[in-house]
């Protein structure tokens, strides 16, 4: 049974790729460092570094190793916080994500609830694209997220919130040929790009030149004059001076904006974030 110090060990030597370096930052001398990383790829049976003159290089198993193990020291200080928690009358952590769309949507008057039920629970707060946040869920790095479906993971279950209708912005039109509209990330938004590419008559190739994750930089691109976008029909504008909503061009495609969580996990804070969600 590996320790935590041994996990410490493999990530520093990950980090600083020297024996000696990794043992100073580790507090230790460098031949109980070596004997250590020994001991460990003795127990795992596989060769975590490759050693060289100028220091160390991780294996394939190393580099997969040391991500595991980042993973496992949080979850260690997070069981530490929350017993120190407890103590104090503290509540659980839950870890959230959400998207920008989502933020505006149905984030706030939800936590609103859930503070009136959890009042000690303590709240970790992300933002992301649906996808990075559908694989920090699956891979228990946060606990639930807002964003847009379809999701793919069947080790996770959903719950509709909202659905908005998109509208196409621009914020310097001009005359002439329309340019293709901005587009989004295909890998981050395959559904919503292959609908924009079937509904836009102006993107012959669709060879726009820019690309954006989220829609705070589709407007960013808009504004600095590279085409129209499209957004949420009440996405707020922060550069509109009276803070208008995006309400240009309303197109015929529809957001939807779900919570996602992993199917197994019951804790009372996920189910009442859950309940509540199924309740609005």
């Amino acid at each position: 049974m590996l320790s935590l110090t041994d996990y410490r060990s493999v990530i520093a030597l990950y980090e600083e790729r020297h024996f000696a370096r990794a043992a100073q930052v580790l507090g230790v001398t460098q031949p109980a460092l070596t004997s250590r990383l020994r001991r460990v790829e003795e127990q795992l049976n596989v060769r975590l570094f490759d050693r060289g003159r100028g220091g160390v290089r991780p294996t394939a198993a190393g580099a997969s190793f040391t991500e595991s193990a980042r993973r496992i020291l949080d979850l260690a200080e997070e069981a530490v916080d929350a017993a120190r928690g407890a103590e104090k009358g503290l509540g659980q952590t839950l870890r959230l994500g959400m998207t920008q769309i989502a933020a505006v949507q149905v984030v706030v008057p939800l936590l609103e609830a859930f503070r009136r039920e959890h009042p000690y629970a303590r709240i970790s707060l992300t933002e992301g694209t649906s996808a990075e946040l559908e694989a920090e869920v699956e891979q228990n790095l946060i606990d639930a997220a807002f964003l847009h479906p379809p999701v793919h993971q069947p080790s996770l279950s959903e719950q509709h919130l909202a659905t908005q209708r998109l509208a196409k912005y621009d914020a310097r039109p001009r005359p002439g040929k329309v340019p293709p509209v901005i587009r989004y990330a295909r890998p981050e938004a395959p559904v919503l790009m292959a609908e924009i590419d079937r509904k836009d008559p102006n993107r012959g190739p669709f060879d726009s030149t820019v690309e954006v994750d989220t829609a705070l930089g589709a407007l960013v691109l808009s504004e600095a004059g590279y085409g129209p976008c499209i957004v949420p029909e009440r996405f707020p504008n922060p550069f509109e001076k009276t803070n208008a909503e995006v309400a240009d061009e309303p197109i015929d495609i529809e957001l939807d904006t779900s919570l996602v969580w992993r199917r197994l996990d019951r804790r009372p804070t996920v189910m009442t974030l859950v309940a509540i969600a199924r309740r609005s």
